[in-house]
């Protein structure tokens, strides 16, 4: 939500970095991997084999070790601030939310499946759990827009996030790292690969990350503090030249807090007005309208206030993964790899984001709040916020995936490649909610108790439990066939078969939010299964040009919500399939001796039966459940696309980019009983425009010491949080200011950098809520500055 003052700070700043370098620009560029800088030509495996990000006829978008290293880059909700068009809109471990061009899903429960893929070399990981791994010593990150269904095992609609790890060399390497910051930040890392025979190689990787929390519990706790480490293993074995076999093993633990909820807006509740349908009405309170409700109960500070608990997320995650990559002949080739993973997640906040100043009844785990209904209606409301919402989410997921995939090469103008695809997953997710929603009850007490006499009655809390499974087969048959047309023009066509299957159950007991007594155990079964077609005509002119044409058909199999069903039958309620055509056109192009590089893309989507998540209310006074709708009329996304990286002189370089998104509904979508049609409206978290620059120094300052210094600036125009474009619940545009400067020996042995991330301390948005006209939000992380020392032998 950055002020003008801001902007023009961050600008500025960033402005003054490119300045910096002046006449001593012309010295020469260190010749190690750490000096190199984000305009340097990267190796991608955007099409599961090796080719230059120029090259690729993909939207991609790469950050290699070199830019993670530079940045600071530790996590991937670093990654999502820095790709145009990419939002990560939830931070919460269960409830992984990522966006790209517009589409994304935020659907909750067991039996849904995300738009946006996660990958660690190649490997799905199911949910969002990839979303928690830790970045450090990486290869690079590859962000691919737009449906991928071919290529990666697991076929997605929106877009993947591809982490590819560094595998042990020829060479031993050791780096360790030591960061120490603000809120008492301590990181230290550590990774060493190398050769421990002819044939045989190993690598090793160890991280551990803490810091004091973002947000303060005045009751005691911190929120959003840090407590992670984690573990990778490798093992390369190359016994001839055709034959490569790689297993790694990696373990990560989070014991984290949970995520700070925020009153932005005390709201005026129009909710309890139904009551004045069958309960008299109090002068006080003119149709029951509550102006500015929770006022009393806002804390002055955005970051610190009293809750009534601190919660946590806590995450286990282990994965092991095994490749054979075989050189059979010298035009055929095997690739097999397999992957075995299983997380465990749990979350529990206070979701009211408010303090009951009442004893907790243990019978119920919610506030006793009869002694201010004793006290009268203006005691009551001074000291009773109008919702307890005491959260708990788990989920645990095993999955094994198996694919094999076979590629014929002869070096003519024909090229073949194929292979099989399967995926099982075990997805158990449980959620416990305790809450006490006050006013709708306590209000007609009060109106009766006016009217007729008597003493108003204590609103009773609730609580609730379920449990949704769902146990999925993912099957993927593909081919596809590249044909050089000519020297310069190639073609290739693929096809892909998907077929999903699904056993669902849903096990609700307790209370739900009307107040209803809820207990049932229902399931399901079904199945869908898709073709999936894709073709790219790539048109090279010359090394420096590549044009490409591309459409591909996304999927994304059906499901069921479940987790705010209320009957058996709303717990069987499923969605259909989301399918999706995209057309994309593109141009990347070297200049300069290559030393500049400028990518462009502009793309054209139509979605079918999109899946899109709704908070509707089941009546006045009651919070909103979630349901999933299909667009079955049609969303229409296109937009463009732009990437800039320059080396201006061999000790400086600049880049940038760029994304215009429009993503809107075609046809009428009715939503609710009322009859909210969001035909027209902008599909949630779809920045209209979004950019962001960053500059490089690497300059020598004597013999043996070399300056460094960075910044990165990103600017996120208004979006909506929600479907229906409600006005309060939009995000305003927002910036993002990193910085850092540092110095280094001319050998990248040793290197001391002082950072600051978020410099400008923006309270930018995650997420934000109306509940009973009240508005919740959640934060990035504020201003963090720190030291990092970094060596390598």
């Amino acid at each position: 939500m950055g002020s003008s003052r801001n902007f023009r700070r961050a600008l500025l700043a960033t402005v003054a970095l490119y300045a910096m370098p002046g006449a001593a620009l012309a010295q020469s560029a260190p010749a190690d991997a750490a000096g190199a800088s984000s305009s340097d030509e990267i190796v991608v495996t955007a099409r599961k084999r090796e080719e230059s990000l120029q090259d690729v006829p993909i939207s991609v978008q790469a950050f290699s070790s070199a830019a993670l290293e530079q940045a600071g880059i530790k996590d991937f909700s670093e990654i999502a601030y820095r790709v145009p068009g990419l939002k990560l809109s939830a931070e919460r471990a269960v409830d992984t939310e990522l966006f790209i061009r517009g589409i994304g899903s935020d659907i909750q429960g067991a039996g849904a499946d995300g738009a946006v893929g996660i990958f660690v070399d190649g490997a799905y990981m199911s949910r969002g759990t990839g979303s928690l791994l830790d970045l450090y010593d990486l290869e690079r990150v590859e962000v691919l827009k737009g449906p991928q269904a071919l290529r990666f095992g697991k076929s997605v609609v929106g877009g993947l996030i591809n982490y590819v790890t560094k595998k042990p060399g020829d060479e031993f390497e050791g780096r360790f790292e030591a960061t120490y910051g603000n809120y008492d930040k301590l990181d230290v890392a550590a990774s060493v690969r190398g050769p421990v025979s002819d044939t045989l190689g190993l690598g090793l990787i160890v991280s551990s990350r803490m810091h004091d929390g973002y947000a303060k519990n005045t009751r005691g706790g911190d929120e959003e503090d840090q407590n992670t480490q984690s573990v990778r293993g490798q093992l390369r074995w190359q016994p001839s030249a055709t034959l490569d076999i790689n297993l790694s093993a990696d373990y990560t633990r989070h014991r984290d807090g949970a995520r700070w909820v925020d009153v932005i807006v005390p709201g005026d509740s129009h909710e309890v007005t139904y009551n004045s349908f069958f309960a008299p009405p109090i002068a006080s309170l003119p149709g029951f309208v509550l102006p500015n409700r929770n006022a009393p109960f806002q804390s002055a500070k955005r970051r610190e206030g009293a809750h009534n608990f601190t919660g946590y997320q806590n995450s286990d995650m282990y994965g092991v993964t095994g490749s054979v990559d075989w050189e059979v002949s010298d035009s055929f080739s095997v690739a097999l790899q397999t992957a075995w993973r299983d997380s465990s997640l749990a979350a529990r906040e206070d979701g009211g984001g408010m303090f009951f100043d009442f004893a907790i009844d243990p019978a119920t785990n919610a506030p006793d709040i009869t002694p201010a209904m004793l006290a009268g209606l203006g005691t009551y409301l001074a000291t009773v916020p109008d919702s307890y919402f005491d959260s708990g989410k788990a989920e645990d997921v095993k999955q094994f995936s198996q694919e094999l995939r076979l590629r014929w090469d002869n070096g003519g103008a024909l090229r073949l490649e194929g292979g099989v695809y399967y995926l099982r997953e075990k997805i158990r997710r449980a959620e416990d909610v305790n809450f006490l929603f006050a006013d709708f009850q306590a209000i007609t007490e009060f109106a009766f108790a006016m009217e007729y006499g008597g003493t108003p009655a204590s609103p009773f809390p609730g609580s609730n439990h379920t449990v949704t499974t769902s146990n999925n087969d993912n099957i993927g048959i593909f081919g596809e066939v590249s044909y050089d047309l000519s020297d310069q023009l190639t073609f290739d066509a693929g096809l892909r078969y998907a077929y999903d299957r699904k056993n669902y159950s849903n096990n609700r007991s307790g209370e739900s939010f009307e107040g209803a007594p809820v207990n049932f155990t229902v399931s399901d079964k079904r199945s869908w299964d898709a073709w999936l077609p894709s073709a790219t005509l790539r048109f090279e002119p010359n090394d420096d040009v590549t044009l490409y044409a591309r459409y591909a058909k996304g999927y994304k199999p059906g499901g069921w919500t479940g987790e705010d069903a209320n009957t058996p039958a709303e717990a069987l309620v499923s969605f259909e399939p989301e399918t999706a055509d995209s057309f994309e056109l593109g141009a990347k192009v070297a200049l300069a001796n290559r030393r500049i590089f400028i990518n462009a893309a502009g793309y054209y989507t139509l979605y079918d039966n999109l899946q899109t998540n709704q908070f509707l209310s089941p009546g006045p006074g009651m919070p909103p459940d979630n349901f999933v709708f299909n667009a079955e009329n049609g969303t229409r996304a296109y937009g463009l696309e732009l990437d800039i990286q320059a080396r201006i002189t061999d000790t400086f370089s600049v880049s940038g980019n760029y994304a215009y998104s429009r993503c809107n509904f075609t046809g009428e979508l009715i939503i609710d009983d009322d009859g909210t049609d969001l035909d027209g409206n902008t599909c949630r978290r779809t920045p209209k425009h979004a950019f962001g620059v960053s500059a490089n120094l690497d300059q020598p300052i004597s013999d043996s010491i070399v300056l460094t210094a960075g910044s990165d600036f990103q600017y996120t125009g208004a979006n909506f949080y929600d479907n229906p474009n409600t006005p309060i619940l939009k995000f305003d545009s927002e910036i993002l200011l990193n910085a850092r400067i540092g110095v280094r020996d001319t050998d990248s042995k040793w290197e001391l950098t002082a950072w600051a991330k978020n410099l400008t301390n923006e309270l930018n948005y995650t997420s934000k809520l109306d509940l009973f006209g009240t508005i919740y939000g959640t934060y990035i992380p504020p201003r963090t500055y720190g030291v990092t020392a970094r060596f390598r032998f």
